[in-house]
């Protein structure tokens, strides 16, 4: 049963702070002095600062509604010395998506890859998330997969008070990526006037409901938010809670590989299919907790925790159906059109009936403190240190069911007969002769042979994997600034560390087998069926794999190989940063100018501890590396109007390695048919592994933008250019290894000890360069006769001649880029209505899916076995909502939909759209709710 602590500790605060406290809650004044954000980046955007940072929207009602939200969101931004893209909640507890990931979604230049139907990591200017940086409240944040890549829908969007997305540089943004940098913003209580409470509630239902049996097809979301401040202004408060459990679904057809194999007459035909329905839960309850107190304008102390647990359980049930790379028998007469089989029939099909579970589970904590001494004096002092740790353990379950054990049909079974109808761009029907819900054909065994042969019963009947991982990092800064008189009006130095370390490793792993020596066994009780229609397969039995095991159906053989250590891994860093800043203003004619000019003084110290592996030959490694690095910057903004900026970015931005990659682990071979050859390119000796020694990826960027705000900041119209010339890029290399002390086979003498070891490598770069347009236009800026109507459009032009697997790999777009990216949203409010509609759309890109469970975490990184390419998509999503006013304490209703056109994510390879390789839909999801704020 889960820990329901940070829920227990939510409740109560929420309560206590509700119902008992006298101080709060009366008529404060209005905060006084200036209000610095909790980071340790001095982060100079954002609504909550008071004085010069102050955000005032120039006579425009703005409480409580979606173009308040984008006026604000506009002021910050006009407001930046760097380029941004903001989010700003329109009230406490009010951005209205499941996750921060959804709302990040819709900036410009911004888009993700939806992992099981929802938005998780984000892209940014084409880059994914390995190069760029997550932070909250101004501090880099741990992850829960292999590498750095914040997935967003750990974090709830109505904790969250605004979004800053940096996509240039400064020298006191300590914590940065080559694409961008995202910080998530909680609430400044003292920022706020009085107190102010809210709470929501969401019944959630998904569209294709229960496509498998065991799961929740509804769910719902429970929202409190409560802000309040001591009658003296001097100390505030901050709670928020979010309660979740959403349901998913999911239909989902993948071939085997990511090419297609030919038949005898070179045609292009489908070697086999993994195939699936979906329905899964994620239940994630977060709490958000601010304490702010500023007595006087000497002190100002700011403690903020966000601590959640994150659970989600999938059920995948279907069929794993060998064709051509099988058995299985091609029959004559089938059809080609232009080289690809699209209609054929195969004998002796016998598929491999899967009842898997994948479950998750992971407990993201952040905590900060903030502290700033003489705030108004002439050298004020800035003290910020924050923890931020994830612990996650997955656990994967695969059963198999078939006809017979190893090819071998048992009666009453017979092999089935099999007609497959390929669809340009869409699933396959694939016709069975056999009736797959009919329990008495199939048997637990290995229907195809894929277990050895020592195993209890002479075959696996399912394989077992557990992944555990913990990453945390402690973070500190120190720093202060000195205001001047002249062309630098202020002066900014400090120094930063942040101490990383990453483990992750699979532990146990390993076969599932017969409880006794049967090889075959009686399927477990039905609890219902799976239907496979979408595949034109019909329904298939379903069990329920996890009391499968509670009843010992399955006994567990531990995998012992050696290869799979390699894949453990413990890495950690010690950064040391020292920045120095400064701003500068002045006149270029009549036109006024601000920016600033800054460098980072960077120390890196890391290392990783591993083993090296051969068979049974396994020794620990342990591998360590230090380097410095410079990364200058200079942002100069340029006022050509009252409301026109135009700006200029040139900087260093870095992006650190995946921490995969920088692993000490590897495993080495020797062949000993090359005993005798002296030539490397032929060596009996190679290895693979990571590369504890790798540096980060680095760019030297060119930023441009021109920007017009309408008036009273009710819109505006950016157009922004980047270019971005990666000085280092990271991919596998082969490199020459002396192996000298690694022990050949008994009675072996090889004539060299020098090999090749594939590892990543820092190479050759390339460059990305882009082109952007925003236009955010509400129908008050054309007239003000015409109420409530508006618009907000983001597109994104990119193009790279990046080399994804190095000069002379093959030629490839990187990862995760799409050349066209816009996003648009149309909406009305007025009289208490509102409804507005969002589409995004993403041009094709190069996409490696993980269907199910952990994925492969080198992923796609060699090109030479071919890629996978995702078609372009149009996600719809909309939402439509009605507030009865103070009246009935803003009682608002809501109704939500997401992904309403059930818009497929599709791959294909070897360049032909119509050699499908994932085809995945998701169906729409619904959300009822109602939130009162009083």
């Amino acid at each position: 049963m889960r820990s329901n602590t940070y829920v227990k500790l939510a409740l109560t605060l929420a309560c206590a702070l509700g119902a008992g406290s006298s101080g709060f809650g009366q008529a404060a004044p209005a905060p006084t002095g200036s209000t610095p954000e909790p980071t340790n980046t001095n982060s100079s955007v954002s609504s909550n600062a008071e004085d010069e940072d102050t955000v005032v929207l120039e006579e425009f009602q703005i409480q409580g509604s979606f173009a308040g939200s984008l006026a604000i969101s506009a002021e910050m931004k006009q407001s930046s010395p760097s380029i941004t893209e903001v989010i700003a909640a329109e009230d406490i507890g009010k951005l209205p998506d499941v996750s921060i990931a959804d709302s990040l979604t819709r900036l410009t230049g911004l888009t993700t890859q939806r992992q099981n139907g929802r938005s998780q990591a984000i892209i940014i200017r084409g880059l994914t998330g390995d190069y760029s940086t997550g932070l909250l409240n101004g501090r880099e944040q741990a992850t829960p997969n292999m590498n750095r890549t914040v997935e967003y829908d750990q974090y709830p969007a109505d904790v969250l008070n605004e979004v800053v997305v940096y996509k240039t540089a400064e020298a006191n943004l300590t914590s940065q990526g080559i694409a961008g940098t995202i910080d998530m913003h909680t609430v400044k209580p003292l920022s706020k006037r009085g107190r102010v409470m809210s709470a929501s509630a969401y019944y959630d239902w998904i569209e294709y409901g229960k496509l498998t049996p065991g799961a929740d097809d509804t769910g719902y979301r429970l929202n409190f938010s409560y802000v309040d401040q001591t009658a003296d202004g001097k100390l505030g408060v901050a709670v928020g809670v979010s309660l979740t459990s959403k349901p998913f679904a999911g239909k989902q057809f993948q071939a085997w590989g990511d090419n297609y194999p030919t038949e005898a007459g070179g045609a292009f035909v489908l070697g086999g299919t993994k195939s699936y329905v979906r329905n899964n839960t994620l239940d994630r309850n977060g709490v958000m907790l601010v304490l702010e107190h500023r007595p006087n304008d000497l002190f100002h102390q700011t403690f903020d925790v966000y601590a959640s647990e994150f659970e989600e359980k999938q059920y995948l049930r279907g069929m794993e159906i060998p064709l051509f790379w099988s058995s299985a028998q091609l029959q004559p007469g089938y059809t080609v059109q232009d080289g690809l089989v699209t209609d054929s029939t195969f004998t002796n099909v016998q598929p491999v009936v899967r009842n898997d579970v994948f479950q998750r589970e992971a407990k993201p904590i952040s905590v900060g403190y903030n502290l700033v001494i003489g705030e108004k004096n002439e050298w004020p002092v800035t003290f910020d240190i924050g923890y931020s740790q994830v612990d996650r353990d997955d656990q994967n379950l695969e059963t198999y069911s078939g006809l017979g054990f190893r090819g071998t049909v048992t009666a009453p079974a017979v092999a089935d007969t099999m007609r497959v109808q390929l669809r340009p761009g869409k699933t396959p029907i694939i016709t069975s002769t056999l009736d797959y819900e009919d329990g008495s054909i199939l048997r637990l065994t290995d229907p195809q042979g894929w277990g050895p042969t020592t195993l209890p019963g002479g075959g696996m009947q399912g394989y077992f994997k557990k992944f555990s991982s913990t990453d945390d990092v402690l973070q500190t800064s120190l720093g202060t600034s000195h205001r001047m008189d002249g062309f630098f009006n202020n002066i900014a130095f400090g120094a930063a560390y942040n101490d990383r370390g990453k483990k992750d490793g699979q532990t146990p792993t390993g076969w599932m087998n017969s409880s006794s020596t049967a090889s075959t066994s009686p399927l477990p009780p039905s609890i219902g069926t799976t239907d496979m229609g979408f595949l034109g397969l019909g329904k298939i039995y379903a069990y329920d794999p996890f009391r499968g095991l509670k009843d010992d159906v399955w006994g567990f053989t531990q995998n012992t190989d050696s290869a799979i250590l390699a894949e453990f891994f413990d890495v950690s860093e010690k950064i040391t940063q020292f920045y120095v800043q400064a701003d500068m203003k002045g006149k270029l004619g009549e036109m006024d100018f601000f920016g600033n000019v800054g460098v980072r003084y960077i120390m890196n110290k890391q290392s990783s501890n591993g083993v090296i592996v051969n068979g049974t030959l396994v020794e620990p490694a342990s591998v360590s590396e230090s380097y410095d690095q410079w990364a200058p910057n200079l942002g100069l903004n340029l006022q050509l109007t009252d409301k026109t900026v135009a700006r200029l970015s040139l900087a260093r931005q870095i992006a650190r390695p995946r921490m995969f990659d920088m692993r000490a682990a590897a495993t080495w071979s020797y062949n000993p048919q090359n005993e005798d050859s002296t030539d490397v390119s032929n060596s009996p000796w190679s290895a693979s592994g990571g590369n504890p020694l790798l540096k980060p990826w680095e760019s030297d960027s060119l930023d441009i933008s021109i920007e017009h705000y309408f008036k009273n900041n009710r819109g505006y119209v950016a157009v922004a250019g980047f270019y971005k010339d990666l000085k280092s890029y990271i991919y596998n290399q082969g490199v020459l290894t002396d192996f000298t002390g690694y022990p050949p086979p008994a009675g072996q003498d090889p004539a060299i000890y020098e090999g090749f070891a594939t590892i990543p490598m820092n190479g050759e770069g390339g460059s990305i360069k882009g082109l952007e347009f925003t236009l955010s236009l509400p129908s008050e800026a054309i007239s003000e006769s015409i109420k409530g109507f508006g618009a907000v459009f983001g597109m994104a032009l990119t193009d790279s001649d990046v080399k994804p697997w190095g000069p002379t790999g093959p030629d490839a777009p990187i990862s995760g880029l799409s050349e066209d990216v816009w996003n648009v949203t149309l909406y009305y409010e007025n009289h208490g209505f509102s409804a507005r509609v969002s589409q995004r759309y993403r041009s094709e890109n190069r996409s490696w899916l993980t269907n199910f469970g952990v994925p492969n975490p080198g992923g796609d990184v060699g090109g030479n076995s071919g890629y996978t390419v995702a078609a372009p998509e149009t996600i719809t999503d909309a939402q439509i909502s009605y507030s009865f006013g103070e009246k009935l304490k803003y009682l608002t209703v809501f109704l939500q939909a997401y992904n309403l056109t059930d818009e497929p994510l599709v791959t294909y390879g070897s360049g032909d759209s119509r050699q499908v390789t994932n085809y995945q839909t998701y169906g729409a999801s619904y959300s009822l709710g109602a939130s009162v704020k009083f």
